[in-house]
């Protein structure tokens, strides 16, 4: 995956925000590529002042949910034949698909939230979503409110991290599940204080 950063970031440098938007809907339909790489590529793409850090993360956040919102849409109108359907055994794999319905039935559409954060089972979760009929505007308030708050951390770390991406992002590469559970934990400590600020000042007003 990271070997072929060389080729996404000719790519990325060409094509700027249609190639990012593209290659995002593409991980959200299941490629196997990190969507997590793709917008710290963006990230470097702002570093080397091809790009803006707003449109950056307006098209990162409209890739990611626009390939959610088609998985769901997929699993909603044909779930089983689709999870069923041999060719795309090698993405849906019976052990995904046991851990998504598994984490949907237990802690409902707050799983959508965490699967925004977890790669290897993303896609299974949004698939299997709209194979369970779960409510469409439940799914995308809660894969919105994710990518808000993912998309703009990750690439800003292509950013800050710029002058050394590629070191960063074999990082990231091997330590995903440790970087993914910062990332998320620091994340919701800011949106939480952000949210408990907020909520104090209306108080006093």
């Amino acid at each position: 995956m990271v070997e072929n950063v060389g080729m996404l970031t000719q790519y990325l440098e060409r094509f700027t925000y249609i190639g990012l938007l593209f290659i995002l809907f593409l991980c959200g339909l299941g490629i196997p590529l990190p969507e997590e790489i793709i917008l710290m590529l963006g990230g470097y793409l702002i570093y080397e002042g091809l790009t803006h850090y707003t449109q950056t993360v307006f098209m990162g956040i409209i890739g990611v949910v626009v390939g959610d919102l088609t998985l769901y849409t997929i699993g909603s109108k044909w779930g089983s034949e689709i999870i069923n359907h041999h060719r795309f055994s090698w993405i849906f794999t019976p052990k995904r698909m046991e851990k998504a319905q598994k984490y949907l039935h237990k802690y409902g559409k707050r799983t959508i939230f965490i699967a925004r954060f977890l790669s290897g089972v993303r896609g299974a979760v949004h698939i299997m979503a709209g194979t369970l009929k779960m409510p469409t505007l439940d799914f995308l308030m809660m894969d919105f409110i994710a990518a808000i708050l993912s998309v703009p951390a990750f690439v800003y770390i292509g950013y800050f991290f710029g002058g050394n991406i590629n070191k960063t992002l074999i990082f990231i590469n091997k330590g995903s599940h440790v970087i993914l559970a910062l990332v998320i934990a620091a994340i919701t400590g800011v949106a939480y204080y952000l949210f408990k600020n907020r909520s104090t000042s209306k108080d006093r007003g």
